[in-house]
């Protein structure tokens, strides 16, 4: 699981970027997300992609780390990653829980964005990595316009790259919002711009289309499939919600993974993922 999105903790005071908002929120990262039910449920279920996807995998490139949720599963499994992250306080996480994992020899870490990708050329040979994958870290660019071009630069032909990203409409935030007469709350994934909080700041989080996904990595990158994440469990910042089902949320949350690749749900999750492979 790399950058979550969580849900209000405190009074925002100013927006932010994403890397000063989450070294503030570093020390609790893990913390936080495990205390979340809808937090979580999305990190199963990003990481159940990431193993699947990465299966085939051994030079993998984690983009937008975080504290190294996935990434360290890959190298306990016995493969070598390539970690960023633009925030560095994420990343002394991240590198203190290699060291107790004992995968110090298997991953390296660098403090970059996902634009700021291609600075790994001069260090790493264009096309190098035969995987990549960026979990719920995009949306926090300022434009996704080039970053399909500066991932197939690193990846060899053929390889796997998965994403994910927060969608312009989310079903289960409609009508969950919308019948307790808070429309603005319901639709504002409409306006392309989030307010995000996080911790005491608000970072700006950009919802996208998935036609408009495939759009853009379609000349570098052909696509294989994608997934709701969650699909019909509500986002995170409605977890009480899930809470309240009790017992049942075990039996909600694998229905959400069942439906996850269908069409609608596929489209209209809180988030999206996406999985392409590199044009040769």
């Amino acid at each position: 699981m790399n950058r979550a999105h969580f849900p209000h903790r405190r009074q925002a005071t100013q927006t932010v970027a994403a890397d000063q908002a989450y070294d503030s929120l570093a020390p609790r990262f893990d913390e936080l997300l495990a205390e979340n039910p809808v937090l979580a449920h999305s990190a199963r279920v990003s990481l159940s992609l990431v193993e699947r996807a990465m299966s085939n995998s051994q030079f993998i490139l984690d983009i937008g780390c975080g504290t190294g949720r996935e990434a360290l599963e890959l190298a306990s499994a016995g493969k070598v990653v390539v970690a960023c992250d633009p925030s560095t306080e994420l990343l002394k996480v991240f590198q203190e829980k290699a060291i107790r994992r004992g995968v110090t020899e298997r991953v390296q870490t660098f403090p970059l964005a996902a634009s700021d990708i291609d600075r790994l050329i001069p260090r790493y040979q264009p096309h190098c990595f035969d995987g990549a994958y960026a979990s719920f870290s995009l949306s926090y660019e300022p434009a996704l316009d080039p970053i399909p071009e500066k991932v197939w630069q690193l990846l060899k032909p053929g390889a796997p790259f998965l994403c994910s990203l927060y969608n312009r409409i989310c079903l289960t935030e409609i009508l969950l919002l919308a019948p307790f007469l808070v429309p603005r709350r319901a639709l504002r994934r409409l306006e392309g711009v989030t307010h995000l909080p996080v911790d005491r700041f608000e970072v700006v989080l950009r919802s996208s289309r998935p036609s408009t996904v495939r759009r853009l990595f379609a000349p570098r990158f052909s696509f294989e499939g994608s997934w709701g994440i969650p699909c019909i469990v509500p986002p995170n910042y409605l977890a009480s919600i899930v809470r309240l089902a009790g017992v049942l949320r075990p039996a909600w949350e694998d229905l959400d993974v069942r439906l996850n690749s269908r069409w609608p749900f596929r489209d209209f999750g809180s988030h999206t993922g996406y999985l392409f492979r590199a044009r040769g």
